[in-house]
């Protein structure tokens, strides 16, 4: 057999997996018809370890690395699951639904997302041209705020005002303490409570995303936010609203500011981009795949993230100590305060 004659075979093996792969999706739309049917989850973790077990134990089997074969798995059940949960599907219940702010970028992922799931949704936003204004939100069963952090308290506060007590209520602001005080009265004497979609308008569905929903005080409308959207995927998570911003402090405030210090130190550094590309680092280049995309994000967005925060002075103080612990340490002729640093991050982690 010639080179070319292995090259050849390899090139059919790969059109066979490529239609085994198109046939598996076939197959992973059929279970996702029949999930919706039922309005079944999306996910079924102990199905997904199992299937991922079946890899693992193929591969030792048969001499493969099974860390290799658990990433083809993974990605064939993300593919899968990400289609299941892209597939409308009758709810248990068909609301009216009213998105002020919807003709935003996330705002407009929840229209998609809940029209595909048979609801009827209707867009407040001037930029829409429908016509609609805010006081047609009194029609709607539920009502969706997704405008800027620094409206959100304003528009609830008016929607306390037109809507019906009986109808659901809630903001997807990525804080909650410049208005928690407007939340927490709500939430006590209607049915109010706030989410935060841990992701952008990018993702293509909610598959391994996680989603926050908080309690304001209102049970019965954190289980209705919940039932609405918590069936697409997501890992829900369920949290006191005191308690959201102090954690965003760190997933939010913190993991932007680093990213801000780092490519503020490249651009100081007089080194151009390309030229630093050129002899970057592995961790170097995982670093850069985030740092760009924060670098073109919406800096005002982000001012408000990092200046609203009720949580931000204790995190950034944090954060100021650890850089100058960093500096200290690399800076000693003894090693280990250095050594400490890392060794209690990969106790952090494990």
């Amino acid at each position: 057999m010639t080179l070319e004659d292995v090259r050849t075979e390899i090139q059919d093996i790969d059109l066979q997996l490529l239609r085994l792969m198109k046939r598996r999706l076939e197959l992973a739309k059929l279970v996702g018809e029949d999930k919706a049917s039922r309005n079944a989850a999306v996910r079924n973790i102990p199905q997904e370890n199992k299937v991922i077990d079946r890899y693992r134990g193929f591969a030792l089997e048969n001499g493969m690395n099974p860390v290799y074969a658990e990433q083809v798995c993974r990605v064939l059940m993300q593919e899968s699951i990400e289609i299941q949960a892209a597939m409308p599907r009758p709810s248990s219940r068909i609301r009216h639904i009213a998105i002020v702010g919807g003709y935003g970028k996330m705002g407009r992922w929840f229209a998609d997302l809940l029209k595909d799931a048979g609801h009827r949704v209707d867009i407040i936003d001037p930029s829409s041209g429908n016509g609609l204004v805010i006081e047609d939100a009194k029609w709607a069963d539920s009502v969706i705020v997704s405008v800027p952090i620094s409206r959100t308290g304003s528009v609830l506060k008016k929607l306390d005002e037109i809507c019906r007590p009986e109808t659901l209520i809630f903001d997807v602001a990525s804080l909650k303490s410049p208005f928690i005080d407007v939340l927490k009265d709500m939430g006590s004497r209607r049915r109010v409570c706030s989410v935060h979609p841990m992701f952008g308008p990018s993702a293509e569905s909610m598959y391994e995303r996680n989603l926050v929903v908080c309690d304001c005080g209102s049970e019965e409308a954190t289980d209705e936010a919940i039932e609405l959207l918590g069936n697409h995927g997501a890992d829900v998570r369920r949290m006191p609203v005191e308690d959201h911003d102090m954690y965003m402090s760190y997933v939010l405030g913190l993991s932007h500011a680093v990213n801000i210090a780092f490519f503020t130190v490249l651009d100081r550094s007089g080194i151009d981009f390309q030229d630093m590309k050129s002899v970057a680092s592995t961790t170097f280049n995982k670093l850069m795949d985030t740092n760009e995309s924060v670098a073109l994000e919406d800096p005002y967005l982000y001012y408000e993230i990092q200046h609203l925060n009720s949580n931000r002075e204790q995190m950034l103080r944090e954060f100021d100590s650890a850089v100058h612990d960093v500096v200290d340490a690399a800076l000693s002729d003894d090693p280990r305060a250095f050594k400490e640093l890392m060794d209690r991050g990969r106790e952090y982690f494990t």
